[in-house]
């Protein structure tokens, strides 16, 4: 067997390992705009290269046929590739968004670092298959919402990071809808001249659909909600205003 042989074949079974790792990125820890907003790229990158590179590279070096150690020499790459890629995938997990909450007008995505850097405890959110969408409900009447806002603030707190006011988001879609971006307005943002095209992309008008400032930990933007079907669809890359 040639050198490039060898390498191939550990190529082939990197991309066999790799198959199932992209599923859970892409489908069950970073899913629709989340891949592309809150760290899912970045993720696969981390495991594309240990997975893809790493591996195979490293055997194309060491492999010559006869070579006296050669099986030792195989078996610790295959150890080091393994080794680096459950770290990586480590990585990915542990910093997947367990939620993304609505607030006032915004979107925010959530992980179990951004409770720790706040200070609050990372919620179990048992029985529910994560990341979930969450609304932040604050208190309707001004007194109590007021109190509330002023505690959030001593504690350097923002509301949507405080888990007694989650509920699910589905609930209060209507609501959402309502409340989106002014039109007007993010035209004015769209200095790279994104929105037009995407309109003429997905057809409609662009009152079919409501836009909302995000922010994540990668990219910030706009979510885009569909007002008929009342489901997120898209991230645009317009540049939002100033953050709460």
């Amino acid at each position: 067997m040639s050198r490039s042989q060898a390498s191939f074949y550990h190529l082939l079974f990197s991309l066999a390992v790799l198959a199932p790792l992209a599923y859970l990125v892409l489908v069950e820890w970073y899913p629709g705009i989340l891949y592309s907003i809150d760290g899912g790229w970045e993720g696969m990158r981390i495991i594309v290269g240990v997975d893809l590179v790493l591996g195979p590279l490293l055997t194309f070096i060491v492999f010559k046929s006869g070579k006296p150690g050669l099986k030792f020499d195989l078996s610790a790459i295959v150890l080091l590739q393994s080794s680096c890629l459950l770290a990586g995938t480590y990585v990915v997990y542990s910093e997947r968004p367990l939620a993304l909450v609505y607030y006032d007008k915004h979107f925010y995505t959530v992980s179990a670092d951004t409770f720790v850097d706040y200070g609050r405890p990372v919620p179990e959110f048992s029985g529910q298959d994560l990341p979930v969408y969450l609304y932040s409900e604050v208190p309707e009447d001004l007194v109590e919402k007021a109190a509330f806002l002023n505690e959030r603030y001593l504690l350097e707190q923002p509301a949507w990071i405080f888990e007694p006011t989650y509920r699910p988001m589905n609930l209060f879609m209507d609501r959402i809808i309502e409340q989106g971006f002014p039109i007007e307005d993010l035209w004015a943002l769209d200095l790279s001249d994104q929105l037009g095209p995407w309109v003429e992309e997905h057809g409609g008008d662009q009152r079919d659909y409501a836009f909302y400032p995000v922010k994540s930990r990668y990219s910030d933007g706009f979510i885009v909600i569909h007002r008929a079907s009342k489901e997120i669809i898209d991230v645009i890359t317009i540049r939002a205003p100033i953050w709460h």
